[in-house]
Protein backbone atom coordinates (compact mmCIF):
# COMPACT_ATOMS: atom_id res chain seq x y z
CA UNK A 1 0.00 0.00 0.00
CA UNK A 2 1.18 3.63 -1.03
CA UNK A 3 0.62 6.19 1.78
CA UNK A 4 -0.12 9.65 0.36
CA UNK A 5 -0.32 13.25 1.60
CA UNK A 6 -4.26 14.65 1.66
CA UNK A 7 -3.26 16.83 -1.22
CA UNK A 8 -1.75 13.96 -2.94
CA UNK A 9 -4.35 11.42 -2.54
CA UNK A 10 -7.19 13.91 -3.82
CA UNK A 11 -5.48 14.41 -6.68
CA UNK A 12 -5.06 10.75 -7.39
CA UNK A 13 -8.89 10.65 -6.61
CA UNK A 14 -9.92 13.26 -8.85
CA UNK A 15 -7.91 10.88 -11.87
CA UNK A 16 -9.61 7.81 -10.71
CA UNK A 17 -12.73 9.90 -11.05
CA UNK A 18 -11.92 10.42 -15.25
CA UNK A 19 -12.03 6.75 -15.52
CA UNK A 20 -14.85 5.88 -13.64
CA UNK A 21 -16.60 8.90 -15.31
CA UNK A 22 -15.97 7.10 -18.68
CA UNK A 23 -15.82 3.64 -18.16
CA UNK A 24 -18.05 2.95 -15.37
CA UNK A 25 -17.16 -0.64 -12.77
CA UNK A 26 -17.47 -2.40 -16.07
CA UNK A 27 -14.89 -4.16 -18.02
CA UNK A 28 -13.04 -3.00 -20.59
CA UNK A 29 -10.17 -4.19 -22.98
CA UNK A 30 -8.36 -1.11 -23.67
CA UNK A 31 -4.66 0.30 -24.73
CA UNK A 32 -2.31 2.22 -22.72
CA UNK A 33 -2.74 4.93 -25.19
CA UNK A 34 -6.51 5.22 -24.65
CA UNK A 35 -6.23 5.41 -21.11
CA UNK A 36 -3.38 7.86 -20.92
CA UNK A 37 -5.63 10.14 -22.87
CA UNK A 38 -8.41 10.15 -20.75
CA UNK A 39 -6.35 10.94 -17.84
CA UNK A 40 -4.60 13.76 -20.02
CA UNK A 41 -1.03 12.45 -19.23
CA UNK A 42 1.93 10.76 -21.24
CA UNK A 43 1.50 6.41 -21.49
CA UNK A 44 4.21 6.42 -19.22
CA UNK A 45 2.71 8.30 -16.96
CA UNK A 46 -0.30 6.75 -17.23
CA UNK A 47 0.94 3.70 -15.71
CA UNK A 48 2.35 4.58 -12.64
CA UNK A 49 -1.01 5.98 -11.66
CA UNK A 50 -2.67 2.85 -12.80
CA UNK A 51 -0.45 0.73 -10.61
CA UNK A 52 -1.15 3.46 -7.40
CA UNK A 53 -4.30 3.48 -8.27
CA UNK A 54 -4.50 -0.52 -7.73
CA UNK A 55 -2.44 -0.76 -4.97
CA UNK A 56 -5.00 1.46 -2.88
CA UNK A 57 -7.93 -1.06 -4.37
CA UNK A 58 -9.82 1.29 -6.42
CA UNK A 59 -9.14 -0.15 -9.47
CA UNK A 60 -7.56 -3.83 -11.36
CA UNK A 61 -5.16 -3.53 -13.86
CA UNK A 62 -4.13 -6.62 -16.40
CA UNK A 63 -1.53 -5.43 -18.85
CA UNK A 64 -1.21 -7.95 -21.35
CA UNK A 65 2.86 -8.08 -23.40
CA UNK A 66 3.13 -7.14 -26.83
CA UNK A 67 3.38 -3.59 -28.93
CA UNK A 68 0.08 -2.29 -28.71
CA UNK A 69 -2.08 -5.27 -26.90
CA UNK A 70 -4.93 -4.25 -25.16
CA UNK A 71 -4.64 -4.38 -21.51
CA UNK A 72 -7.86 -5.04 -18.80
CA UNK A 73 -9.21 -2.47 -16.47
CA UNK A 74 -12.27 -2.23 -14.52
CA UNK A 75 -13.02 0.20 -11.97
CA UNK A 76 -14.08 -1.19 -8.02
CA UNK A 77 -14.66 1.72 -5.99
CA UNK A 78 -18.25 3.16 -6.91
CA UNK A 79 -19.47 6.82 -7.42
CA UNK A 80 -20.65 6.83 -3.61
CA UNK A 81 -17.57 5.54 -2.09
CA UNK A 82 -15.48 7.94 -4.45
CA UNK A 83 -17.72 10.75 -3.41
CA UNK A 84 -17.10 10.47 0.28
CA UNK A 85 -13.32 10.47 -0.04
CA UNK A 86 -13.14 13.70 -2.19
CA UNK A 87 -15.42 15.29 -0.08
CA UNK A 88 -15.36 19.11 -0.01
CA UNK A 89 -11.82 19.16 -1.63
CA UNK A 90 -13.65 18.06 -5.05
CA UNK A 91 -13.60 21.11 -7.50
CA UNK A 92 -17.39 21.68 -9.38
CA UNK A 93 -16.28 21.49 -12.44
CA UNK A 94 -14.33 17.84 -11.96
CA UNK A 95 -17.64 16.97 -9.35
CA UNK A 96 -19.70 17.50 -12.72
CA UNK A 97 -17.76 14.61 -14.46
CA UNK A 98 -19.50 11.78 -12.74
CA UNK A 99 -21.88 10.25 -15.27
CA UNK A 100 -25.56 11.38 -14.91
CA UNK A 101 -26.43 8.72 -16.72
CA UNK A 102 -26.20 6.92 -13.09
CA UNK A 103 -29.20 8.74 -11.96
CA UNK A 104 -32.71 8.58 -13.96
CA UNK A 105 -32.03 9.71 -17.02
CA UNK A 106 -31.61 6.38 -18.12
CA UNK A 107 -35.48 6.17 -19.08
CA UNK A 108 -34.87 8.67 -21.87
CA UNK A 109 -34.51 6.54 -24.58
CA UNK A 110 -35.79 3.56 -22.11
CA UNK A 111 -33.92 1.08 -18.89
CA UNK A 112 -30.99 0.10 -18.70
CA UNK A 113 -29.29 -3.60 -16.59
CA UNK A 114 -26.46 -4.68 -15.82
CA UNK A 115 -25.65 -8.74 -14.80
CA UNK A 116 -22.31 -10.08 -13.77
CA UNK A 117 -21.80 -13.38 -15.30
CA UNK A 118 -18.73 -15.33 -13.93
CA UNK A 119 -17.08 -16.22 -17.47
CA UNK A 120 -17.56 -14.99 -20.97
CA UNK A 121 -20.77 -16.06 -23.18
CA UNK A 122 -21.09 -17.19 -26.32
CA UNK A 123 -22.67 -15.67 -29.36
CA UNK A 124 -26.38 -16.13 -29.34
CA UNK A 125 -26.81 -18.98 -32.07
CA UNK A 126 -29.52 -21.48 -31.45
CA UNK A 127 -27.83 -24.45 -30.97
CA UNK A 128 -28.31 -27.59 -28.36
CA UNK A 129 -24.54 -27.37 -27.26
CA UNK A 130 -25.62 -23.92 -25.06
CA UNK A 131 -25.96 -23.62 -20.97
CA UNK A 132 -28.84 -22.52 -19.19
CA UNK A 133 -27.75 -18.78 -19.50
CA UNK A 134 -27.26 -19.00 -23.23
CA UNK A 135 -30.32 -20.45 -23.66
CA UNK A 136 -32.22 -17.43 -21.88
CA UNK A 137 -30.16 -15.24 -24.26
CA UNK A 138 -31.52 -17.27 -27.56
CA UNK A 139 -34.76 -16.78 -25.93
CA UNK A 140 -34.27 -12.81 -25.99
CA UNK A 141 -32.42 -12.70 -29.47
CA UNK A 142 -34.30 -14.87 -31.30
CA UNK A 143 -38.11 -16.09 -32.18
CA UNK A 144 -39.81 -19.00 -33.23
CA UNK A 145 -43.15 -19.98 -34.68
CA UNK A 146 -44.06 -20.43 -30.83
CA UNK A 147 -42.99 -18.63 -27.90
CA UNK A 148 -42.84 -19.25 -24.38
CA UNK A 149 -43.93 -17.17 -21.55
CA UNK A 150 -42.71 -17.61 -18.23
CA UNK A 151 -46.42 -17.36 -16.63
CA UNK A 152 -48.29 -20.19 -18.90
CA UNK A 153 -46.79 -23.80 -19.35
CA UNK A 154 -48.32 -23.56 -22.68
CA UNK A 155 -46.66 -22.25 -25.92
CA UNK A 156 -48.52 -19.43 -27.67
CA UNK A 157 -47.87 -17.99 -31.55
CA UNK A 158 -45.03 -16.16 -32.42
CA UNK A 159 -43.53 -15.52 -35.56
CA UNK A 160 -47.18 -17.42 -36.53
CA UNK A 161 -50.23 -15.45 -35.70
CA UNK A 162 -52.66 -18.36 -36.62
CA UNK A 163 -52.01 -22.06 -35.78
CA UNK A 164 -54.26 -24.78 -37.26
CA UNK A 165 -54.51 -28.58 -37.14
CA UNK A 166 -55.48 -31.76 -38.99
CA UNK A 167 -58.32 -33.57 -37.58
CA UNK A 168 -55.25 -36.47 -37.97
CA UNK A 169 -52.41 -34.62 -36.17
CA UNK A 170 -50.28 -35.34 -39.19
CA UNK A 171 -50.24 -31.68 -40.88
CA UNK A 172 -49.87 -28.13 -39.19
CA UNK A 173 -50.62 -24.65 -40.97
CA UNK A 174 -48.84 -21.68 -39.47
CA UNK A 175 -50.16 -18.48 -40.59
CA UNK A 176 -47.10 -16.66 -40.18
CA UNK A 177 -47.28 -12.30 -39.78
CA UNK A 178 -46.21 -9.93 -42.24
CA UNK A 179 -44.05 -7.14 -42.14
CA UNK A 180 -41.64 -9.17 -39.72
CA UNK A 181 -38.27 -7.40 -40.43
CA UNK A 182 -34.38 -9.33 -39.13
CA UNK A 183 -32.11 -7.53 -36.82
CA UNK A 184 -29.90 -6.69 -39.69
CA UNK A 185 -33.02 -4.29 -41.16
CA UNK A 186 -33.28 -7.24 -43.93
CA UNK A 187 -37.74 -8.06 -44.32
CA UNK A 188 -38.14 -11.28 -43.74
CA UNK A 189 -39.18 -13.81 -46.35
CA UNK A 190 -40.71 -17.20 -45.06
CA UNK A 191 -38.57 -19.17 -47.37
CA UNK A 192 -35.54 -18.62 -44.98
CA UNK A 193 -37.64 -20.12 -41.97
CA UNK A 194 -38.33 -22.56 -44.28
CA UNK A 195 -34.86 -23.60 -44.41
CA UNK A 196 -34.14 -23.82 -40.83
CA UNK A 197 -36.99 -25.84 -40.59
CA UNK A 198 -36.24 -28.36 -42.57
CA UNK A 199 -32.93 -28.58 -41.42
CA UNK A 200 -34.58 -29.35 -38.15
CA UNK A 201 -36.79 -31.90 -39.27
CA UNK A 202 -36.55 -35.34 -38.47
CA UNK A 203 -33.77 -34.52 -35.99
CA UNK A 204 -34.47 -34.84 -32.20
CA UNK A 205 -35.88 -31.36 -32.40
CA UNK A 206 -38.51 -31.97 -34.16
CA UNK A 207 -38.78 -35.82 -34.97
CA UNK A 208 -41.85 -36.55 -36.19
CA UNK A 209 -41.61 -33.66 -39.54
CA UNK A 210 -41.28 -35.23 -42.60
CA UNK A 211 -41.55 -32.13 -44.45
CA UNK A 212 -42.24 -28.44 -44.30
CA UNK A 213 -43.89 -26.42 -47.55
CA UNK A 214 -44.05 -22.65 -47.88
CA UNK A 215 -47.19 -21.19 -49.94
CA UNK A 216 -47.09 -17.61 -49.43
CA UNK A 217 -47.15 -16.42 -45.99
CA UNK A 218 -48.43 -20.03 -44.69
CA UNK A 219 -46.04 -22.80 -43.62
CA UNK A 220 -47.21 -26.38 -43.90
CA UNK A 221 -45.39 -29.23 -42.10
CA UNK A 222 -46.01 -32.71 -42.43
CA UNK A 223 -45.98 -35.18 -39.47
CA UNK A 224 -45.12 -38.54 -39.97
CA UNK A 225 -47.20 -39.55 -36.17
CA UNK A 226 -49.11 -36.89 -34.31
CA UNK A 227 -47.27 -35.37 -31.58
CA UNK A 228 -49.37 -33.12 -29.51
CA UNK A 229 -45.82 -31.61 -27.80
CA UNK A 230 -45.03 -29.93 -31.52
CA UNK A 231 -45.78 -26.46 -30.42
CA UNK A 232 -43.74 -26.65 -27.09
CA UNK A 233 -40.82 -28.16 -29.47
CA UNK A 234 -41.30 -24.99 -31.60
CA UNK A 235 -40.90 -22.78 -28.85
CA UNK A 236 -37.68 -24.42 -27.41
CA UNK A 237 -34.83 -21.64 -28.04
CA UNK A 238 -32.15 -24.20 -29.12
CA UNK A 239 -34.51 -23.92 -32.50
CA UNK A 240 -34.93 -20.82 -32.57
CA UNK A 241 -34.91 -19.46 -36.57
CA UNK A 242 -32.25 -17.97 -36.99
CA UNK A 243 -31.28 -16.01 -39.95
CA UNK A 244 -30.10 -18.74 -42.46
CA UNK A 245 -26.99 -17.26 -43.10
CA UNK A 246 -25.99 -15.41 -40.08
CA UNK A 247 -26.84 -17.23 -36.79
CA UNK A 248 -27.00 -13.84 -34.36
CA UNK A 249 -29.04 -12.26 -36.46
CA UNK A 250 -32.42 -13.10 -35.17
CA UNK A 251 -36.41 -11.92 -35.00
CA UNK A 252 -36.55 -11.38 -30.89
CA UNK A 253 -37.13 -8.88 -29.05
CA UNK A 254 -33.47 -7.76 -28.56
CA UNK A 255 -30.92 -7.94 -30.66
CA UNK A 256 -27.34 -8.31 -30.18
CA UNK A 257 -25.07 -5.33 -29.65
CA UNK A 258 -21.69 -5.80 -28.71
CA UNK A 259 -20.25 -9.07 -27.94
CA UNK A 260 -16.10 -9.73 -26.43
CA UNK A 261 -14.53 -12.06 -23.77
CA UNK A 262 -15.41 -9.12 -21.43
CA UNK A 263 -18.95 -8.03 -22.12
CA UNK A 264 -21.85 -8.85 -24.17
CA UNK A 265 -24.64 -6.12 -24.78
CA UNK A 266 -28.38 -6.83 -26.04
CA UNK A 267 -30.15 -4.07 -27.02
CA UNK A 268 -33.73 -3.26 -28.25
CA UNK A 269 -34.95 -4.74 -31.33
CA UNK A 270 -37.24 -1.62 -33.36
CA UNK A 271 -38.41 -4.27 -35.23
CA UNK A 272 -39.83 -6.30 -32.78
CA UNK A 273 -43.55 -7.30 -33.60
CA UNK A 274 -44.73 -7.45 -30.02
CA UNK A 275 -45.42 -5.28 -27.40
CA UNK A 276 -42.29 -2.57 -27.26
CA UNK A 277 -39.87 -3.61 -24.47
CA UNK A 278 -39.31 -0.87 -21.43
CA UNK A 279 -35.66 -1.76 -21.08
CA UNK A 280 -33.70 -0.70 -24.21
CA UNK A 281 -30.13 -2.59 -23.50
CA UNK A 282 -28.97 -5.29 -21.21
CA UNK A 283 -25.22 -5.56 -20.21
CA UNK A 284 -23.56 -8.44 -19.46
CA UNK A 285 -20.08 -8.18 -17.55
CA UNK A 286 -17.38 -10.77 -17.28
CA UNK A 287 -15.23 -8.97 -13.64
CA UNK A 288 -12.23 -10.15 -13.62
CA UNK A 289 -12.03 -11.88 -10.30
CA UNK A 290 -15.19 -13.69 -10.46
CA UNK A 291 -16.12 -16.49 -8.23
CA UNK A 292 -18.28 -19.23 -10.83
CA UNK A 293 -21.47 -18.88 -9.18
CA UNK A 294 -24.07 -19.77 -12.53
CA UNK A 295 -26.94 -20.30 -10.21
CA UNK A 296 -26.75 -16.85 -8.98
CA UNK A 297 -28.04 -14.12 -11.04
CA UNK A 298 -28.17 -10.56 -9.96
CA UNK A 299 -29.61 -8.19 -12.10
CA UNK A 300 -28.60 -4.22 -11.42
CA UNK A 301 -30.01 -0.74 -12.87
CA UNK A 302 -27.03 1.55 -13.63
CA UNK A 303 -27.51 2.91 -10.03
CA UNK A 304 -28.00 0.30 -8.18
CA UNK A 305 -24.31 -1.08 -9.33
CA UNK A 306 -22.91 1.55 -8.38
CA UNK A 307 -24.45 2.07 -4.55
CA UNK A 308 -26.26 -0.17 -2.28
CA UNK A 309 -30.24 -0.69 -2.53
CA UNK A 310 -32.81 -2.57 -1.06
CA UNK A 311 -32.72 -5.95 -2.62
CA UNK A 312 -35.53 -8.99 -3.72
CA UNK A 313 -34.79 -12.30 -4.07
CA UNK A 314 -36.41 -15.12 -6.14
CA UNK A 315 -35.51 -18.99 -5.56
CA UNK A 316 -36.50 -21.24 -8.01
CA UNK A 317 -35.19 -25.59 -7.96
CA UNK A 318 -36.30 -27.17 -11.70
CA UNK A 319 -33.22 -29.26 -12.29
CA UNK A 320 -31.33 -31.95 -10.51
CA UNK A 321 -28.24 -33.73 -10.57
CA UNK A 322 -28.18 -37.69 -10.92
CA UNK A 323 -26.03 -40.54 -10.89
CA UNK A 324 -26.77 -43.52 -13.57
CA UNK A 325 -24.35 -46.98 -14.08
CA UNK A 326 -22.52 -48.62 -17.58
CA UNK A 327 -24.74 -51.64 -17.59
CA UNK A 328 -22.99 -52.36 -21.00
CA UNK A 329 -19.58 -53.11 -19.64
CA UNK A 330 -20.16 -55.05 -16.57
CA UNK A 331 -17.43 -53.91 -14.65
CA UNK A 332 -19.37 -52.92 -11.76
CA UNK A 333 -21.71 -55.79 -9.80
CA UNK A 334 -24.92 -54.67 -8.47
CA UNK A 335 -23.94 -55.02 -5.08
CA UNK A 336 -20.58 -52.51 -6.28
CA UNK A 337 -23.08 -49.96 -7.97
CA UNK A 338 -25.45 -49.95 -4.69
CA UNK A 339 -22.10 -48.98 -2.66
CA UNK A 340 -20.91 -46.39 -4.93
CA UNK A 341 -24.68 -44.94 -5.31
CA UNK A 342 -24.95 -45.33 -1.40
CA UNK A 343 -21.81 -43.38 -0.80
CA UNK A 344 -22.82 -40.76 -3.65
CA UNK A 345 -26.55 -39.89 -1.91
CA UNK A 346 -24.65 -39.76 1.86
CA UNK A 347 -22.24 -36.74 -0.13
CA UNK A 348 -25.47 -35.55 -1.48
CA UNK A 349 -27.05 -34.41 1.60
CA UNK A 350 -23.87 -33.40 3.26
CA UNK A 351 -23.30 -31.40 0.82
CA UNK A 352 -27.32 -29.58 0.55
CA UNK A 353 -26.36 -28.25 4.05
CA UNK A 354 -23.14 -26.88 3.50
CA UNK A 355 -24.01 -25.33 -0.10
CA UNK A 356 -26.73 -22.90 -0.61
CA UNK A 357 -27.08 -23.05 -4.49
CA UNK A 358 -28.39 -26.53 -3.49
CA UNK A 359 -31.70 -28.03 -2.53
CA UNK A 360 -33.63 -31.28 -1.17
CA UNK A 361 -35.16 -33.42 -4.47
CA UNK A 362 -38.76 -33.20 -4.81
CA UNK A 363 -41.05 -35.96 -2.88
CA UNK A 364 -41.43 -37.74 -6.73
CA UNK A 365 -37.75 -37.72 -7.55
CA UNK A 366 -37.11 -39.30 -4.04
CA UNK A 367 -34.94 -42.43 -4.85
CA UNK A 368 -36.37 -45.78 -3.07
CA UNK A 369 -34.77 -46.67 0.43
CA UNK A 370 -32.48 -49.57 0.15
CA UNK A 371 -30.52 -51.56 2.81
CA UNK A 372 -26.78 -50.99 2.99
CA UNK A 373 -24.69 -52.69 0.85
CA UNK A 374 -21.55 -54.13 1.49
CA UNK A 375 -19.10 -54.98 -1.56
CA UNK A 376 -15.49 -54.37 -2.35
CA UNK A 377 -14.73 -52.27 -5.07
CA UNK A 378 -12.59 -52.39 -8.26
CA UNK A 379 -9.09 -51.05 -7.93
CA UNK A 380 -9.46 -48.83 -10.52
CA UNK A 381 -12.69 -46.51 -12.30
CA UNK A 382 -13.52 -44.16 -14.99
CA UNK A 383 -15.89 -41.46 -14.13
CA UNK A 384 -17.50 -39.29 -16.18
CA UNK A 385 -19.27 -35.48 -15.04
CA UNK A 386 -21.32 -32.59 -15.79
CA UNK A 387 -18.73 -29.97 -15.18
CA UNK A 388 -19.92 -27.71 -12.54
CA UNK A 389 -19.38 -26.14 -9.56
CA UNK A 390 -21.46 -28.09 -7.27
CA UNK A 391 -20.71 -31.51 -9.21
CA UNK A 392 -16.99 -30.79 -9.09
CA UNK A 393 -17.56 -30.77 -5.24
CA UNK A 394 -19.32 -33.67 -5.24
CA UNK A 395 -16.72 -35.59 -7.36
CA UNK A 396 -13.95 -34.29 -5.43
CA UNK A 397 -15.66 -35.99 -1.73
CA UNK A 398 -16.64 -39.31 -4.27
CA UNK A 399 -13.06 -39.45 -5.19
CA UNK A 400 -11.75 -39.31 -1.68
CA UNK A 401 -14.24 -41.73 -0.06
CA UNK A 402 -13.45 -44.83 -3.35
CA UNK A 403 -9.73 -43.65 -2.42
CA UNK A 404 -10.48 -44.40 1.47
CA UNK A 405 -11.86 -47.80 -0.07
CA UNK A 406 -8.87 -48.67 -2.13
CA UNK A 407 -9.78 -47.49 -5.60
CA UNK A 408 -8.66 -45.31 -7.97
CA UNK A 409 -10.80 -42.94 -9.82
CA UNK A 410 -10.03 -41.27 -13.46
CA UNK A 411 -12.21 -38.45 -14.09
CA UNK A 412 -13.69 -36.92 -17.19
CA UNK A 413 -15.35 -33.53 -16.70
CA UNK A 414 -17.41 -33.00 -19.68
CA UNK A 415 -18.92 -28.93 -19.69
CA UNK A 416 -22.58 -28.30 -21.22
CA UNK A 417 -21.31 -27.26 -24.67
CA UNK A 418 -19.58 -30.94 -25.50
CA UNK A 419 -22.49 -33.07 -23.26
CA UNK A 420 -23.86 -34.28 -26.35
CA UNK A 421 -20.82 -34.56 -28.86
CA UNK A 422 -21.15 -37.97 -30.35
CA UNK A 423 -16.78 -38.39 -30.22
CA UNK A 424 -17.21 -38.74 -26.27
CA UNK A 425 -15.17 -42.51 -25.37
CA UNK A 426 -18.46 -43.34 -23.23
CA UNK A 427 -17.91 -47.20 -24.09
CA UNK A 428 -14.54 -46.59 -21.60
CA UNK A 429 -17.03 -44.83 -18.35
CA UNK A 430 -17.97 -46.57 -15.60
CA UNK A 431 -20.07 -44.42 -14.29
CA UNK A 432 -21.61 -41.11 -15.22
CA UNK A 433 -22.97 -37.69 -12.73
CA UNK A 434 -25.42 -35.95 -15.10
CA UNK A 435 -28.08 -33.03 -14.82
CA UNK A 436 -31.77 -33.14 -15.93
CA UNK A 437 -34.59 -30.20 -15.70
CA UNK A 438 -37.98 -30.94 -14.50
CA UNK A 439 -39.63 -27.48 -14.96
CA UNK A 440 -42.77 -27.31 -17.32
CA UNK A 441 -40.69 -25.31 -19.82
CA UNK A 442 -38.04 -27.53 -20.03
CA UNK A 443 -40.09 -30.13 -21.18
CA UNK A 444 -37.98 -31.75 -23.78
CA UNK A 445 -34.73 -32.20 -21.54
CA UNK A 446 -34.99 -35.46 -21.34
CA UNK A 447 -35.35 -35.64 -24.80
CA UNK A 448 -32.69 -33.39 -25.68
CA UNK A 449 -30.16 -36.00 -23.30
CA UNK A 450 -31.42 -39.22 -24.18
CA UNK A 451 -32.11 -38.97 -28.10
CA UNK A 452 -29.43 -36.68 -28.61
CA UNK A 453 -26.35 -37.94 -26.14
CA UNK A 454 -24.91 -41.59 -26.91
CA UNK A 455 -24.16 -41.47 -23.59
CA UNK A 456 -27.47 -44.34 -22.74
CA UNK A 457 -27.09 -46.52 -25.99
CA UNK A 458 -23.41 -47.19 -24.46
CA UNK A 459 -24.45 -47.29 -20.65
CA UNK A 460 -28.03 -49.34 -21.62
CA UNK A 461 -27.64 -50.85 -24.79
CA UNK A 462 -28.94 -50.04 -27.79
CA UNK A 463 -32.03 -51.92 -27.86
CA UNK A 464 -32.92 -50.75 -23.96
CA UNK A 465 -32.50 -47.40 -25.73
CA UNK A 466 -34.40 -47.58 -28.82
CA UNK A 467 -37.19 -48.84 -26.31
CA UNK A 468 -36.69 -45.80 -24.39
CA UNK A 469 -37.28 -43.80 -27.41
CA UNK A 470 -40.25 -45.58 -28.59
CA UNK A 471 -42.16 -44.83 -24.78
CA UNK A 472 -41.25 -41.36 -25.68
CA UNK A 473 -42.48 -41.26 -28.95
CA UNK A 474 -45.74 -43.14 -27.38
CA UNK A 475 -45.88 -40.39 -24.85
CA UNK A 476 -45.73 -37.59 -27.74
CA UNK A 477 -48.52 -38.84 -29.15
CA UNK A 478 -50.79 -38.95 -26.60
CA UNK A 479 -52.61 -35.87 -25.13
CA UNK A 480 -50.29 -32.78 -24.23
CA UNK A 481 -51.71 -32.17 -21.03
CA UNK A 482 -50.72 -35.70 -19.51
CA UNK A 483 -47.15 -35.59 -21.21
CA UNK A 484 -45.27 -34.14 -18.04
CA UNK A 485 -47.38 -36.42 -15.90
CA UNK A 486 -46.60 -39.27 -18.34
CA UNK A 487 -42.62 -38.00 -18.29
CA UNK A 488 -43.00 -38.06 -14.11
CA UNK A 489 -44.01 -41.81 -14.36
CA UNK A 490 -41.00 -42.25 -16.57
CA UNK A 491 -38.74 -40.74 -14.23
CA UNK A 492 -40.51 -42.66 -11.09
CA UNK A 493 -39.77 -45.91 -13.03
CA UNK A 494 -35.92 -45.22 -13.49
CA UNK A 495 -35.52 -44.08 -10.49
CA UNK A 496 -36.81 -47.02 -9.01
CA UNK A 497 -34.90 -50.01 -11.17
CA UNK A 498 -31.99 -47.70 -10.54
CA UNK A 499 -31.11 -46.74 -14.23
CA UNK A 500 -31.02 -43.00 -12.95
CA UNK A 501 -30.62 -42.07 -9.37
CA UNK A 502 -30.98 -38.34 -7.97
CA UNK A 503 -29.11 -36.90 -5.92
CA UNK A 504 -30.04 -33.37 -5.05
CA UNK A 505 -31.81 -30.71 -6.91
CA UNK A 506 -30.23 -27.09 -8.31
CA UNK A 507 -31.42 -24.35 -6.58
CA UNK A 508 -31.29 -20.97 -8.80
CA UNK A 509 -31.41 -17.33 -7.18
CA UNK A 510 -32.46 -13.71 -8.75
CA UNK A 511 -31.42 -10.79 -6.78
CA UNK A 512 -33.21 -7.39 -7.85
CA UNK A 513 -32.94 -4.57 -6.44
CA UNK A 514 -37.07 -3.38 -5.33
CA UNK A 515 -37.35 -0.37 -8.06
CA UNK A 516 -37.45 -3.50 -10.85
CA UNK A 517 -40.67 -4.14 -11.84
CA UNK A 518 -42.80 -6.77 -13.14
CA UNK A 519 -40.47 -9.33 -13.11
CA UNK A 520 -41.66 -12.75 -14.57
CA UNK A 521 -38.78 -15.72 -14.32
CA UNK A 522 -38.20 -18.44 -16.99
CA UNK A 523 -37.02 -21.47 -15.85
CA UNK A 524 -33.86 -21.44 -13.90
CA UNK A 525 -34.48 -17.79 -12.39
CA UNK A 526 -34.01 -15.79 -15.63
CA UNK A 527 -36.15 -13.23 -16.14
CA UNK A 528 -37.85 -11.76 -18.98
CA UNK A 529 -36.48 -8.45 -20.49
CA UNK A 530 -39.39 -7.35 -22.82
CA UNK A 531 -41.74 -7.02 -19.47
CA UNK A 532 -38.74 -5.70 -16.58
CA UNK A 533 -39.53 -1.56 -15.81
CA UNK A 534 -37.74 0.36 -13.35
CA UNK A 535 -39.83 2.40 -10.92
CA UNK A 536 -37.90 5.51 -11.11
CA UNK A 537 -39.71 6.97 -7.92
CA UNK A 538 -38.36 4.54 -5.88
CA UNK A 539 -34.69 5.25 -7.34
CA UNK A 540 -34.98 8.19 -6.31
CA UNK A 541 -35.87 7.09 -2.73
CA UNK A 542 -39.58 7.64 -2.16
CA UNK A 543 -42.98 7.55 -3.84
CA UNK A 544 -44.75 9.88 -5.77
CA UNK A 545 -47.70 9.39 -2.97
CA UNK A 546 -45.24 10.21 -0.24
CA UNK A 547 -44.28 13.04 -1.97
CA UNK A 548 -47.40 14.41 -2.50
CA UNK A 549 -47.65 14.10 0.86
CA UNK A 550 -44.93 16.24 2.29
CA UNK A 551 -46.09 18.76 -0.30
CA UNK A 552 -48.75 19.29 1.33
Amino acid sequence: MVYYSAIEKGSLLRRYNRLLAKYSTHRHELSLAQIADTLACTARYARSLLQEMQEEGWLIWRSRPGRGALGVLQCQMSVAALENMLGSNTPAAEAKSVPENHGTCYSRDGFHYHISFYRPLQAPVPSIHTDRAGRHILQMVHAGLTRHLPEQAEPVPCLAHTIRVSDDGLSWHFMLRRGLVWHNGEALDPAQLQTTLQRYAGGPGLPHVTDVIVQDYVLIMHLSQPDAMLLYRLASPVYALAHPENGVVGLGPFQLGSHSDAQMTLTRAPGWHGEMPQASEIVYNTPLAATPSPALVRLDTPRSHLSPEPMIVRESSDAFYYVTFNQRRGRLSLAQQAVIRQIAQSLARAMMEREETLAPLPEWLLPPTEPVAQALLPATLNITYFRSTEMKKLVDELIKSLRYRGCTVNTNPISVSHWLLPNQRWEEEDLCLGFLSFDQHETFSLEERYRHSEMWTWFWGHAQWLRGVQLLDRINAGPAERHGARIRRLMRFLKTHYFVVPLFAQRYRLTTPVCIKNIACYSQAWPDYSRIWTDEREEEGGTTLNKEVEGE
